[in-house]
């Protein structure tokens, strides 16, 4: 699924197509840029100063001439240096991001924030390459199951004006950095992403989304379809121990969701506990193997912390175009 990452974004211009128009994303996408290749490297031989005779394994005989392969070190020079320059851009670019998010972000909002991630990236599908983590957020938050979510692009969208008066940043790297963010200020674990992504032009297709009244069964087979296996569904699913589901306490990211999850409260006649989570929150403890996972992550919170930072990293790069030089 990963692609050549770059550290640059290339940004999509909002077209004045018909479909375009009708889905107005919340604010404009800056034009994408254009970045010279290095592919065009020729070398000539010097006829004022023909080469030696060809001779031992160094030499590379042309139709036009001699290049000696101890050009190459040099070629190898260049590239570590462009590559070098390229890793300390990205952390920068990185560090900017974080920085811009932190100043905007609390914890009451970082449930929201999350929130973002999984509505963005959820959308992908494996069977028709559709969706995934691409900003495409920013055109569907009329739909209901993205009710609410308006607010938290706002907030995002204060940082997004600062660091793009510095170095343009697309929604898709902005929402994944920002929910990244959002679960180490609560008391998660620290993830780092990857930039590079392309942002879409248009709403990703409608009904991709898992619906929160599906069964365990459902549940996977709706995971499988995005690429993801049972254990990954039940580390992700973790993130409603945020917010106001009723998994302990609404701004601490922490294993809660698995305890609370086997004491099954919403059992109970009556009461606020019957409110407590999601219809597919509860069908995970119904079933065998995803209660094999929520045991072990209710016993071991760092267990959960680390397969949850990998599936995160899994979720925002899920369909993602990556920017190339």
């Amino acid at each position: 699924m990963s692609s050549t990452l770059t550290n640059h974004h290339l940004l999509l211009c909002s077209t004045s197509t018909a479909s375009a128009e009708q889905h107005k994303p919340l604010t404009n996408f800056p034009a994408k840029s254009q970045r010279p290749t290095f592919t065009n490297l020729n070398f000539r031989p010097n006829h004022h100063h023909p080469p030696p005779p060809p001779s031992g394994p160094n030499l590379v005989v042309g139709r036009r001439g001699l290049i000696s392969i101890a050009t190459l070190p040099c070629l190898t020079q260049i590239m570590g240096c462009l590559q070098a320059n390229a890793a300390q851009s990205s952390t920068k670019e990185y560090l900017l991001i974080k920085e811009e998010v932190r100043k905007v972000l609390s914890k009451g909002k970082a449930a929201g924030v999350l929130r973002l991630v999984f509505h963005d990236a959820g959308t992908f599908d494996l069977d028709d390459k559709t969706g995934g983590m691409n900003g495409s957020i920013v055109y569907e938050l009329e739909r209901p199951e993205n009710s609410g979510l308006k607010k938290s692009i706002k907030v995002l969208q204060k940082a997004k004006i600062q660091i793009d008066a510095i170095q343009p940043v697309s929604w898709g790297d902005m929402i994944a950095v920002a929910g990244a963010e959002a679960v180490e200020i609560c008391g998660g674990p620290s993830i780092q992403v990857s930039l590079g992504r392309l942002d879409s032009a248009e709403p990703d297709p409608e009904g991709k989304l898992p619906e929160e009244s599906l069964n365990a069964s459902s549940l996977k087979k709706c995971f499988q379809r995005k690429g993801f296996s049972t254990q990954e569904l039940v580390a992700l699913s973790g993130a409603h121990t945020l917010g106001s589901k009723g998994f302990g306490s609404p701004t601490s990211f922490d294993n809660a969701y698995y305890k609370i999850l086997l004491e099954k409260p919403w059992a109970n006649p009556g009461g606020m506990s019957s409110m407590i989570g999601l219809p597919s929150d509860h069908a995970l403890v119904e079933d065998e193997e995803c209660l094999s996972w929520i045991k072990k992550y209710a016993e071991n919170e760092n267990m959960f912390f680390e397969d949850f930072k990998n599936a995160y990293v899994k979720l925002v790069n899920s369909g993602v175009r990556w920017n190339s030089l």
